[in-house]
């Protein structure tokens, strides 16, 4: 496939800017992945935003650790999540590297992704079809060319949000899958469990917007699918986009009452904006039969981190 010129001319004005990108990190096994409650976990999961992998061996390596340092641990993890952006321009090669990774995996350690604006805004066909068609074979499900599903671990629901459409920065979520969004979340919460719905933008008005970023918010759906969310109790919205750090905007309540949260994940691949701003920062997720426990942790290098803003404890209700 032909690359246009004007996308050529932005990545090397990108590459150009960021030379530090090529950066390979070293992996410490000193600190695996624990749990704190061993014995009592049911469900855990890693979650991780903006890889934006491009079509580079040392960038394959970084993500790489991600799945190696879970993968390592004391404790079996269930699920890596990935909020998004997971190429830089949506390039062929780019999810051949970000799969082929995976690949090597697939038995230990289940993947749901979901597409961000960096994979939509340029060749929105080509990689969702890519994206598509890896999810279908890797968790042996069939999504009817649709780049949003619901997928069960341990009895507990994963409900994946995606754009429909090519997108500079935001998103468009059709009537079909908001429709869709609030009969999994009724499905999903009705026994009081908690429920995940990963997206890559996050919603207007929540973790900084829009004095961090004027148009980083999820777009004319907005509150639509916040309306939907906020019906439903014991939910957990995870998104990327922001690339905020670990500071004061990675948590924000939506509904109270409800236990609605939102959670804005760090970017992965380069240094973040806000706070700890360490690439390959993420979240491990413990979820126990009274509590949701998320704790922050820096998978390029094996180490949790600690300060403020890396611990998150939500009672279910």
């Amino acid at each position: 496939m032909a690359v246009p010129f004007f996308v050529e001319k932005y990545v090397k004005q990108f590459k150009a800017m960021n030379p530090k990108y090529d950066t390979v990190y070293e992996l410490s096994y000193d600190e695996p992945v624990v749990f704190e409650n061993r014995d009592n976990i049911l469900l855990s999961f890693a979650v991780i935003a903006d890889t934006h992998l491009p079509d580079r061996e040392s960038a394959e390596k970084n993500l790489e650790n991600a799945f190696l340092d879970v993968l390592s641990s004391q404790d079996k993890t269930d699920a890596l999540l990935l909020a998004g952006d997971i190429a830089d321009y949506g390039l062929k090669g780019e999810y051949e590297r970000f799969f082929r990774v995976f690949r090597k995996y697939k038995d230990k350690l289940r993947l749901l992704v979901t597409m961000g604006n960096h994979d939509a805004r340029f060749f929105y066909r080509t990689a969702s079809k890519c994206v598509i068609e890896n999810t279908e074979n890797l968790l042996g499900i069939n999504l009817d060319s649709k780049p949003y599903f619901t997928y069960d671990i341990n009895g507990f629901s994963f409900i994946v949000i995606c754009t429909e459409k090519a997108v500079l920065e935001k998103a468009y979520i059709s009537p079909e899958q908001i429709n869709f969004l609030n009969k999994e979340l009724e499905k999903a919460t009705k026994d009081g469990k908690p429920c995940f719905v990963m997206c890559h933008q996050p919603f207007a008005n929540t973790h900084g917007l829009p004095e961090v970023w004027k148009t980083g918010d999820m777009g004319e759906q907005n509150d639509e699918v916040r309306a939907v969310m906020e019906k439903h109790k014991n939910v957990f919205f995870i998104n990327g986009h922001l690339h905020g750090g670990v500071c004061n905007y990675v948590e924000e309540v939506l509904n109270k009452e409800n236990n609605v949260i939102s959670l804005s994940i760090p970017g992965y691949r380069k240094e973040n904006n806000f706070g700890i701003t360490d690439a390959g920062v993420g979240y491990i997720c413990e979820v126990y039969s009274d509590k949701v426990l998320f704790r922050a942790r820096n998978f390029l290098t094996g180490k949790y981190v600690y300060g403020d803003y890396t611990r998150f404890e939500y009672d279910l209700i």
